[in-house]
């Protein structure tokens, strides 16, 4: 006979699968050396460690990131970001895409940098993640508290 905890997790399985969701998110302003590791000095390549770091401007690493975690596997097409600036009446959309698999517990930096945010003292007034499918469908989807109801 199978322990009463192999059939409680076999029941909860297809539920806990369901909850999946973005971990927690959060923004914030990185300089460029925020992300200049030791190698990059001696071979000039850019070692994002166990980060996944996509950026608006390639190539420019300054500006304010948006970062977060997700609890499971996705497969995500891109990465959709929803940016209120201050005193915008709509949101400026921003894509990001990955170049492999996302998958649970590596943080993922998503940047507005070079000209898409210039200013360091004026970070996003508000902001929605989307993780988009292939089909396009929204996977999962999280926003500030700022951004109110959709």
């Amino acid at each position: 006979m199978l322990p009463i905890r192999y059939i409680f997790l076999a029941i909860l399985a297809p539920i806990t699968g369901s909850l999946a969701s973005i971990e927690y998110m959060e923004q914030r302003y990185f300089t460029e050396e925020s992300f200049t590791r030791i190698s990059e000095y001696f071979n000039g390549i850019e070692d994002p460690g166990h980060r996944i770091i996509l950026r608006s401007e390639k190539g420019r690493k300054t500006g304010h990131y948006v970062s977060f975690e997700v609890t499971k596997s996705y497969p995500v097409d891109h990465f959709k970001l929803e940016v209120f600036a201050h005193g915008a009446k709509e949101p400026t959309d921003y894509q990001f895409v990955p170049d492999a698999a996302i998958h649970p517990a590596k943080p993922i930096f998503l940047g507005l940098t070079g000209t898409d945010w210039l200013d360091k003292k004026e970070p996003p007034v508000a902001y929605k993640l989307s993780l988009v499918g292939k089909d396009g469908a929204t996977l999962v989807s999280q926003r500030s508290f700022l951004w109110g109801d959709d």
